[in-house]
């Protein structure tokens, strides 16, 4: 995928890791959001929600079907040679499939499960800051399966049966893409850019039952289908993180004339809840120095 990218001009801004982060080759941006994962050989589009193999990316760059897409890789028009770097961690077996031979698209769920028996995710969680008994009432381990290789994630169900999924090299989502409503009968609702930030700001305020109902967005291109429902409550509570989208995610609240309180102040020096949380329980992993009193000079105290 990365050779691909770069056959069309396509540079990476930054590496970190497997992760290649680029402007997105869909629209005008400053900021990269478009995520390439080298080893699992997969990207995600963080500005609009959407994500696959290398197939649905060469589909969506020249803009053609499978077939067409196929006959151009087999043609010789690509000189770049698809590689197949072994896969550790969260693959389950043993290698990555050959860009050529992706050819089926999608996302299918293999099994579910009750959080806890997958050390990998529960790891991946805490790497995030985020409790497991906070997880466990929203969450499942989710199996699932891209072209013929197994993988495995923490998965978020929205309100149409589709999972939002995260593991520590991957974020995706299956189909159907949508928000997620969970509804506790309050008159007020907090909206989140995505389940991590609820998870977040769960943990944060673990101390104090939070009064609310609350949207997950799972994408900031979903605002606008939010608008029906969060406009049911008095008050709306909205956690943006403090990016461009982020500030067009406000925007296009009060356009809407929503009783909106922006409440992305308590995290004002962080991007978003999750940066926060992770800062705060770094914090709390460094050792406390005692107060040593200074030793007395002759008789002085």
């Amino acid at each position: 995928m990365v050779d691909l990218l770069e056959h069309c001009h396509i540079h990476p801004q930054y590496v970190r890791g497997q992760d290649h982060w680029y402007l997105s080759p869909f629209r005008d941006e400053k900021t990269p959001s478009f995520k390439v994962n080298a080893r699992l050989n997969l990207y995600y589009d963080h500005g609009n929600g959407q994500g696959g193999d290398v197939i649905d990316l060469g589909r969506a760059l020249f803009r053609c079907d499978t077939k067409a897409l196929l006959e151009k890789l087999d043609s010789g028009l690509f000189l770049f040679q698809p590689q197949n770097p072994k896969s550790t961690g969260l693959h389950i077996d043993s290698g990555v499939t050959p860009a050529r031979a992706l050819d089926r698209s999608g996302i299918h769920i293999t099994a579910l499960k009750e959080l806890g028996s997958n050390l990998a995710i529960t790891q991946y969680l805490e790497s995030r800051g985020i409790d497991l008994a906070i997880c466990k009432p929203y969450c499942h381990e989710v199996y699932y399966r891209i072209g013929d290789k197994n993988y495995f994630a923490a998965g978020f169900q929205n309100r149409s049966g589709g999972y939002e999924l995260r593991n520590a090299y991957f974020k995706g989502s299956t189909s159907p893409k949508d928000m997620s409503h969970i509804e506790n009968g309050h008159s007020s609702v907090c909206v989140l850019e995505g389940f991590i930030d609820f998870l977040s700001l769960l943990s944060l305020r673990k101390q104090e039952q939070i009064q609310t109902d609350f949207v997950v967005l799972n994408s900031v291109s979903l605002a606008e289908r939010s608008v029906d429902i969060v406009k049911g409550y008095s008050t709306v509570f909205l956690y943006p993180d403090h990016d461009a989208a982020g500030k067009k995610l406000l925007e296009k609240f009060d356009s809407a004339g929503l009783n909106c309180v922006d409440a992305s102040g308590i995290y004002r020096d962080y991007k978003d809840l999750n940066q926060m949380l992770v800062a705060s329980k770094q914090l709390e992993k460094q050792p406390q120095h005692r107060h040593r009193p200074s030793r007395s000079r002759g008789l002085g105290f």
